[in-house]
């Protein structure tokens, strides 16, 4: 009888082990996906980047006097003021999926 208890007693301790481990690894899948989503945002963002300055050189290149080239700096200047608006979006739209997965209340995190 004593050995039921000790043997119930080590089935729902490593149980609760198991649960907690279960959580943490669906947890640390949770950041592990965020992040991932984030890296590919950052990599979208840099590419968008590099093909802005390559447009510009080809510009400033053809450009034949300096208010084309002006006109090509302006343009570039805008596009970079809208890259980094998306970039900030995007940054505020990751932050709102990890913070209810920092404090357990989102799919994936410590709550479920």
């Amino acid at each position: 009888m004593a050995e039921d208890q000790a043997s119930t007693a080590s089935r729902q301790f490593a149980d609760m082990g198991r649960q907690s481990m279960e959580a943490m690894m669906a947890m640390q899948k949770g950041f592990l996906n965020a992040f991932q989503e984030l890296h590919k945002q950052w990599i979208s963002g840099v590419n968008a980047e590099a093909a802005l300055a390559s447009d510009l050189f080809t510009k400033l290149a053809a450009a034949k006097s300096v208010p084309d080239a002006a006109m090509a700096c302006q343009g570039c200047a805008n596009r970079q003021m809208e890259i980094l608006a998306e970039s900030g979006r995007q940054l505020a739209a990751a932050g709102e999926k990890m913070v209810p997965r920092l404090f357990g209340n989102g799919s994936g995190g410590a709550g479920t």
